[in-house]
Order: C-alpha cells, then structure tokens, then sequence
C-alpha cells in the first residue's frame, strides 16, 4: 500500500486526469522518483515499457493510478473513497464495477504460509509473501509456485503470468516484459501478442520498429530468423495491384529496400526482381532511387556498398554501421558534429537537406 502523498500540483497538471469534475478535487498528484515496495510489479516498471503518455493501474493499490510519459512515471494519485481505477478506460469508477487485478496479499493468500512466490513477470526470479529479498534460478530454471522449487525451463512458466496490460489503458501498445523485440496490444485489460513486420524488432523506448536489435534487450528475448522473400509470389498481385491501372506494376517484397515484384495483372503470379546495386525501390514512384531519397524501413544496408547508413526515424542524428550489406550497429553523431550525411559517409554540423532525414517509413 502506497504509504505517502508528496504535495498536490497545479489544476492544470490535475485536469489530465480522464475523470469527472466533481472528482477532481479528490486526486493528487505525487512527486516523482519513490518506488512501490509493496508488490514486485511496480508502476515504474509498467511505464517503462510503455512510450505513451496516460494513466495506468496500480498492482499494489486497486485504488491508485500513476501518470506515464515516454517511458517515465511522472505522478501518482488515488480514486476517491468508495472508487477504484479502471485501467481500460483510464477512468476512477465505483469499486464494485471494476474487475481489479490481484494484489499481492491475495496471491500468498492461495499459498502456504512460508511460501515462495514466482515474480509475475519474470518466473526466474521469486520471493517468500511478505519478503521484499528477491530470488534467482539457476539458468535454465524457472520457479513453481506449486511445487516451491525450481523446475527446468523447458515448458516455459509453470504458472500463469500476470498481463502487463491489466494496468494499461485500452488500445495502448507495450514493449513485451517477456520477450523483448515484440509488443503486446492491450483491449480491455487482456493482450495480444505481437510481431514487427518484414524482420524487425519493437523497441518499447521509441516505440517504434527497426532493423536492429535494441541495445537494451542484450542476449535475452525474441531473435529474428532472417529469411529471403520468394521468387515468385501467387498472392502479392492479387492483394496489391490496382485494377483502376493497366499494364505492369511493381510491389515491394515487404522484407527488403531493394526487392519488389512484377505483375502484369491482379491473377498474375509476382515475380520477384532487384533494383541494381547502389538503389533502393521506392513504392509510390515505381522506382529504383538513390537511398537518400526514400526513407526504407527494412534493412537500409542492404544492396549498398556503403560503409555507413542514415538511420531513420532520428532526424539524421544517428547511423548504422553496415557489413556485408547488413545491419550491424547504430551510432549516434558527436555534439560538435550532430548530423550524418550519407552521401558523404560522415558527420557533419550542418543539417543535410536529405528526404532521409526529415521523412519517417
């Protein structure tokens, strides 16, 4: 149970909160930068997978909310008396409507006393109900609530997990606390797991999708199984071309910057091609381009014999050290020379009046 409040913000920063007028006197936002040691799953751990911005639920506290913003918890509060917060809906309802999560005190309840419980979010590591020291498994191992040891873990979790989106607020998207690398779509309490298209990774810190695998993600979570798209296709024609249009048409392979298909109708069979090396296919000019001027957001290495690559998305701050036309690592410009140019391979301190800078995929 959240044993504080920090001193009450202005009515500006208050009226954020989705919830009717007559109850907004009883909110109050709480400083930043103090942790909930009453439950495992803290509410800074559920804004950090989250780039958004909005309130979300308290494992802890049926009746407490916290205010995330790009990653970060930025304000704390609780419903009036005789009210809970609704995750889904963001809003402070009359308790009996809402369907709160299980708080950590019901959970040991179904247990032993002296027993040991599993983390919701991570079934390596667990601790004795009412013990805030936290306990690891040797690698290869998670733990068994039921069986109070651990057990290989090949199986995967012995018990079910608690679902981040729970505390989320309806049609939100999160980073996966399980699997790094994908990303879970939160409706009404319940997720669905998700999976970037054409061989990317989620990064829960920019919420975005990209070629290379997240700094922050290190050995563990979800890898990408690398794959070539086909030389010929029977469905690409009939999904994407457009019958308002006669004659040959081209559509991207969906997988790389440089690959695309030909169909002379929508029954025809696709027949895969590639732009010549040094160019990338660009979908609404039916083209072969210079990368510089089309923001690809499949791998950006590929079909270049470029050293280095503008990686999108930053404004040019950043880019990707390629080999053998692969991805291999993002760096970022230094401060005295913040821009990449990919034209000249380096950096520079004037900005570079590229469409790769200034336009996302």
């Amino acid at each position: 149970m959240i044993s504080c409040i920090a001193a009450a913000e202005s009515e500006r920063s208050l009226s954020t909160m989705k919830v009717s007028n007559q109850f907004l006197n009883a909110f109050v936002w709480t400083a930043l930068l103090w942790q909930s040691s009453s439950s495992g799953i803290s509410m800074e751990f559920v804004c950090n997978y989250w780039h958004g911005t909005g309130h979300i639920g308290d494992s802890s506290d049926c009746q407490a909310w916290a205010y995330c913003s790009n990653n970060k918890l930025v304000g704390r509060g609780y419903c009036p008396k005789g009210y809970f917060h609704d995750a889904p809906s963001g809003m402070c309802e009359l308790a009996r409507e809402v369907r709160c999560v299980p708080q950590d005190w019901e959970r040991c309840a179904q247990q032993k006393e002296g027993d040991y419980l599993a983390e919701p979010f991570d079934c390596r590591k667990y601790k004795k109900c009412g013990d805030d020291e936290v306990y690891s498994c040797a690698d290869g191992y998670l733990f068994s609530n039921r069986l109070q040891t651990c057990v290989s873990s090949a199986a995967g979790c012995p018990q079910r997990s608690i679902d981040i989106c729970a505390f989320m607020p309806s049609g939100t998207t999160v980073g996966d606390p399980q699997n790094c690398g994908l990303y879970l779509e939160c409706l009404n309490g319940a997720s669905m797991l998700k999976v970037c298209t054409a061989q990317r990774y989620y990064n829960y810190k920019n919420g975005i999708c990209q070629t290379l695998k997240p700094e922050h993600c290190g050995e563990d979570g979800f890898e990408v199984v690398k794959k070539q798209p086909p030389a010929t296709d029977a469905n690409v024609c009939a999904e994407f071309y457009q019958s308002d249009r006669s004659g040959d048409q081209f559509i991207s392979d969906s997988l790389t910057c440089q690959g695309y298909y030909t169909c002379s109708s929508q029954y025809a069979i696709g027949k895969w091609h590639s732009c010549p090396l040094g160019k990338h296919f660009q979908w609404w000019s039916q083209k072969c381009v210079n990368p510089d001027t089309y923001s690809c957001p499949f791998d950006r290495c590929a079909n270049l014999n470029s050293t280095f690559v503008t990686a999108i998305n930053t404004g040019c701050t950043e880019y990707i050290f390629c080999k053998n036309q692969t991805s291999n690592r993002l760096l970022k410009c230094p401060d005295d020379y913040p821009y990449f140019d990919e034209k000249r391979g380096v950096c520079v301190d004037k900005y570079p009046n590229y469409t790769v800078c200034f336009m996302n995929d």
